[in-house]
């Protein structure tokens, strides 16, 4: 695991996205994985049947592996933060899977070991070639399943130990690794790969480790025993840093720590203004396993649930009406009595397309209510189960990349309809669902007073409507400086929406990146924004920095960033701004190290 021929120069800084938000220190342990790369054996046929029960066996003590992980997760993080490992059980006998290795062996007269590799292998391609960001992730999720069940037939041991109380330095780790890893009493992790919606990412976050992911080379800049710091809030990574950085980090990391227990205090504390003004806070999440983050740092519901982690990577694109269903309801039932926010299947863009279909240019095509609308087949399953477990608690539903007003109108039609059938079937759910649409396209924002008319609240995706805004793709490097969700343009079409929503009576929420931008904060509120929905570990910052201004402060440097013409004096002021106020949040800022 060590290269003993590698030395690592002093204060190497790795680039990575921050998953996980805190600073840690300590020595590296740079941690491999064991994968096997199985050769194809010949059985003789009279031993077929012992090589499938081979495998059945190497099965059933995989299963009780992860047993064992779901009994940790759950004394430490609670129930719902195992369901990822649950999943993970359901693979293992998974009807597109399990059979298909036991005809490998059959029909190819070939060793289980060499079975599971060549038919595991097959779906992970599949799904680390897919457009969608979630599918790619889970693809690891897959690889742990297959690394574990060779592992039993090799009889080996599954090993994810390392030196206590260190930094964890790997080219990917999985969630199970995350977890048992936390019995060593790791201090942080970074990893060359993997993204911010993956499992490892979210049991970070869960459980407080500091953690970076998508370095691309920390592997490559650091051996076992150096000493790193990692920054989960800036996604650096500093190997060996000189006496004067060390210094600056140790004071960092006891200021934030302060700053966690300060933000505890702040938990039953409302989110308002000094002149009274209220705004709600909610989260983004993607998974259920994701739910207790929500009390941990004070969301009042969920302003966003992204419903494409349903999306199977085999033929199927749903999972069944009384699975969404299923989910549903279990996620309404663990937030109640706040509010879950459903956002219909947004598919396309750089997610997965049903039917293999691929585009030229996927962020202008047939993308969110576009493809819902042709496809009945989607849509209809899942209002009905959104309806369905609706029956448990407070539910809204979310339209995605709507354009014109003819989209709101035949959805509500298909709304109307299904509503329909679930009374004529005798099914209970609440009637009254408010249903609102993203505005993420300019026309929308444009045209903000005619949509208010016809639905029952605004969310604004900043992300998305940045990029339309300013013709610049937000995942190309290349313009990444051009980039700027507090561009004048952006931030006029989010006060025509928030002045168009208020003067017919309608709330409207921001759930994009820009929520969790704490410069953007004050300026938001100025703007009219009513909720800010972002990822949970971001919450407590943003109660900060509300609870540090006036909102007619926030009006006029609303005013000031409409006008201004210099993104880089803009944010220098305020980031005095915030300092000034006592926020206490320059860790969430940019630049160079406190």
């Amino acid at each position: 695991m060590m290269d003993s021929q590698k030395t690592s120069e002093e204060g190497t800084v790795s680039k990575g996205i921050g998953v996980s938000p805190g600073i840690a220190i300590g020595p590296a342990y740079l941690y491999a994985r064991v994968s096997f790369d199985v050769e194809a054996q010949a059985v003789d046929p009279e031993k077929i049947e012992h090589e499938k029960q081979r495998f059945e066996d190497a099965v059933r003590k995989a299963e009780r592996d992860l047993h064992k992980i779901i009994a940790v997760t759950r004394e430490k993080l609670g129930e719902d933060s195992a369901t990822i490992f649950e999943a993970q059980l359901m693979m293992l006998r998974d009807q597109a899977m399990y059979p298909e290795v036991i005809a490998f062996i059959e029909s190819k007269g070939i060793n289980a070991g060499y079975a599971v590799q060549s038919v595991m292998s097959k779906h992970r391609q599949v799904m680390e070639a897919s457009d969608s960001e979630y599918l790619r992730e889970r693809s690891n999720d897959l690889l742990d399943i297959q690394d574990r069940i060779i592992r039993h037939l090799r009889r080996g041991r599954i090993l994810s130990a390392v030196d206590e109380n260190s930094i964890v330095i790997a080219e990917n780790l999985t969630a199970a690794d995350i977890i048992l890893f936390s019995r060593r009493g790791i201090l942080g992790c970074a990893m060359d790969f993997g993204g911010p919606t993956s499992h490892v990412s979210i049991m970070a976050r869960a459980l407080g480790v500091p953690a970076i992911v998508s370095t691309h080379n920390a592997t490559s800049k650091v051996s076992t025993g150096d000493l790193v710091v990692v920054d989960g809030i800036r996604g650096e990574l500093i190997v060996n840093p000189d006496e004067d950085t060390l210094a600056a980090y140790r004071v960092k990391q006891e200021r934030y720590a302060r700053l966690q227990q300060q933000d505890r205090q702040l938990m039953d504390l409302p989110s308002e203004t000094l002149d009274g003004h209220s705004i709600e806070l909610q989260a983004n999440l993607e998974l259920r396993e994701e739910i207790p983050l929500l009390e941990e740092n004070g969301a009042k519901g969920i302003g966003l649930f992204r419903t494409e982690m349903l999306l199977l990577m085999e033929g199927r694109a749903l999972v069944t009406e009384e699975e969404q269903a299923l989910e549903y309801s279990k996620v309404i039932d663990a937030v109640t009595p706040h509010t879950t926010t459903f956002r219909v299947l947004d598919l396309g863009g750089d997610k997965l397309l049903p039917m293999g279909h691929r585009e030229h240019n996927p962020f202008l095509g047939w993308r969110g209510i576009r493809i819902m609308l042709d496809k009945p087949e989607l849509l209809v399953p899942q209002l009905k189960a959104i309806l369905r477990a609706s029956a448990k608690g407070p539910t809204r539903i979310l339209l995605p990349m709507v354009t014109q007003i003819s989209e709101v109108r035949r959805f509500k039609e298909v709304w109307a309809d299904t509503m329909d059938t679930l009374t004529r079937e005798g099914v209970p759910f609440d009637s009254d669902i408010p249903v609102g649409v993203m505005v993420e396209v300019p026309s929308v924002a444009l045209q903000a007073r005619l949509f208010a008319e016809e639905v029952d609240f605004f969310s604004i995706g900043t992300n998305d409507l940045t990029q339309y805004v300013l013709a610049v793709d937000r995942g190309n490097d290349m313009v990444a400086e051009i980039y700027d969700e507090l561009h004048p343009a952006v931030l006029q079409l989010i006060r025509m929406t928030c002045d168009a929503a208020h003067a017919v009576g309608i709330p409207v929420s921001l759930c994009g990146e820009l929520a969790t931008n704490l410069r953007a904060v004050p300026v938001l509120l100025g703007l009219g924004v009513d909720t800010l929905s972002a990822s949970p570990v971001y919450l407590p910052a943003i109660k900060r920095v509300i609870r540090a201004m006036k909102r007619t402060e926030g009006e006029g440097l609303a005013e000031r960033a409409l006008v201004s013409s210099d993104p880089e004096e803009f944010r220098g002021f305020m980031d005095r701004w915030l300092e000034e106020h006592a926020c206490g949040v320059s860790f969430f800022l940019e630049g160079p190290a406190d």
